[in-house]
Formats: structure tokens, sequence, C-alpha cells
């Protein structure tokens, strides 16, 4: 299971910061603000996990920014109501969106945005196994100028992903922990991304106790950033390498903990694939999941104290 290019949620910090500074002269427009506060809602949410409700709030920013005619932040709430429908596997739908979002990004010269929506292209376009496409993303990404250029982590990452789908594990190697290196300290979505893809390619090649290691570091970064779905995932990962290195209680234990994260978040999908090889690990240690079901199957009923995304 490979946790492809997460949503930007980076892009509305830089701009919700700049307009907060400055003499009030110079204060934007209520809708460019409020258009601000339901891309930072809807990020929030999508921390969570909570991708329907993420997606309202880009809807809603959307109009605002559209109403007031600030081209930017159209561009950066269709790039985010695009990686939603990446996430819940619309591809067509998400690729309309990316492709809005690029051309007005670069209508207005904001060339080093438009390059992050061609990385969400491409992870879209891997997503739907489009592979020689989404190269073809990743190079034009490449090409684009813009001042003081530098190497984004999210452009190797996906670059890592492809070649992992194309079996160039060397190559896919070197530019993962070239990612990993240029990553600055606070990106942790970026961090935690190129990590968990290198976890996986460790999968590939059989390199399991460097899987766990990767996977650890993905898990650490996930969690300063509260991003929960991805906890989850780190978590079902470090169970699948704990299966092939044959220990099994531990890998029981991270699919505990990772299942009742995924129930909660009503990631239903996730919950049985997970249950399956959480109750398959079990049966060989004679260790009691009973209690771990029990959660499980109130929290997907809807029976919970407080539902993460209400």
């Amino acid at each position: 299971m490979i946790r492809f290019n997460t949503l930007l949620i980076l892009i509305f910090v830089h701009f919700f910061f700049a307009c907060a500074g400055g003499d009030s002269i110079k204060k934007k427009p209520e809708h460019f603000l409020s258009g601000m506060k339901e891309i930072k809602k809807g990020s929030i949410w999508y921390n969570k996990g909570c991708y329907k409700r993420s997606l309202e709030h880009f809807f809603k920013a959307h109009e605002r920014f559209a109403e007031s005619d600030r081209l930017i932040g159209v561009a950066m709430s269709l790039n985010n109501i695009g990686n939603i429908y990446r996430i819940a596997g619309d591809i067509s739908t998400a690729l309309l969106f990316f492709d809005e979002s690029f051309d007005i990004y670069t209508d207005i010269r904001e060339y080093k945005e438009s390059v992050k929506v061609l990385s969400n292209k491409a992870a879209a376009l891997i997503d739907g196994g489009m592979l020689e496409e989404a190269e073809k993303v990743l190079n034009m990404a490449e090409n684009i100028d813009w001042k003081d250029k530098k190497p984004l982590g999210s452009i190797l990452n996906n670059q890592g992903i492809l070649l992992i789908k194309k079996k160039k594990f060397i190559n896919a190697e070197v530019v993962l922990k070239k990612s990993i290196a240029i990553t600055e300290a606070e990106n942790f979505s970026e961090f935690a991304t190129a990590n968990f893809v290198l976890g996986n390619l460790m999968l590939e090649t059989k390199n399991y106790k460097q899987a766990v290691n990767f996977f650890e570091s993905a898990l650490e970064a996930d969690r300063k950033t509260g991003f929960h779905k991805g906890i989850a995932d780190d978590l079902a990962a470090i169970g699948s390498a704990y299966v092939s290195l044959g220990k099994t209680k531990y890998a029981v234990n991270f699919f505990k903990r990772s299942i009742k994260i995924y129930a909660l978040l009503g990631e239903t999908e996730n919950v049985h694939e997970t249950m399956e090889q959480l109750e398959k690990e079990s049966k060989k240690t004679g260790m009691n999941i009973s209690l771990t079901t029990y959660f499980v199957k109130q929290w997907l009923e809807g029976k919970m104290l407080e539902d993460p995304c209400q």
C-alpha cells in the first residue's frame, strides 16, 4: 500500500500569514480573507482524514475567491479540490481541477505554484496507472523555471514512486534519499511521504528491517502534523514489515493500532484489509483481538462518543 504525494497543505500557510502583516491600508478584502479561512478549515479536516468535510470548505473557498476575482486563491482552491478527488479515486475529475489550476498559476506567473500542481497531477496519473503520461508531466515540471529555483521534494517523491512502479529500484532509492536530504526540517508532510515510499521500496526489495526504520520515520513526522490517515497507513505498513520479518506479535500490535484509526475515520476498505491481516496473524500467536474487534465494529457503526469528522 503506497501513499502518494499528499495534499499541498502548506500552500495556504504562506499566503495566510502574508495577509496577516502590514498596516491596515494594505489589508486584503473580506472575501479574500474569508476564502483563506475556508482553506485553513479544509486543511484541518484533511489532516484528520475527513475528506468530505475538507472538500466542502475548499469549494466554499473557491466561491469566495471567484466572487472577488482573486486568481491566486482560485488556483489554490482548485488545486486542493483536485487533490481530494484524487484521494477519492476520481482521477478524471482530479485532472480537470489540476489543469485549470495550472493554467491560472501560469497566467499570473506563479511558476513555483504551477510546478506543485504538476506534481499533484503526476501523482494522479500514477494512481490511474498512466505512467508514461506521469513521466511527461514530471519532465514538464522540471523544465519550468522560477526565481531561486530549487528541487521540490514532492517532485522527487513522485519520481521515486514512478521508478518503483517501473521496477527501477536503485534509481528510486537515489531519488527518494535526495528528497529527504533537501526537505526542510519543518516540512513534515514531504518528509513523511519520502520515508513512507522508501519503506515500500524496502519491502519490494525484501530489506524488511530498513523498511521498518523508514516507516517509523514517516510515523514520527505524521504524528507531528496530526495526519491521522497517514499515521494509520504508517502503522499498517510497519505491521506488514514485521510479518515479513516473522515477528508476528509485533505485527499484531501495529495492526491493532492502525485499524482503530481507520475505524474512527470510517475508512471501511482499509478496515477490512487490515482486519484480514490482523485475524490471520493473531491466530498464529493465540493473541486475543476481541476487544479491538469490538471497538472497530462499534466505531464503524458510528457508535462513538466523538466523531472525528463532525
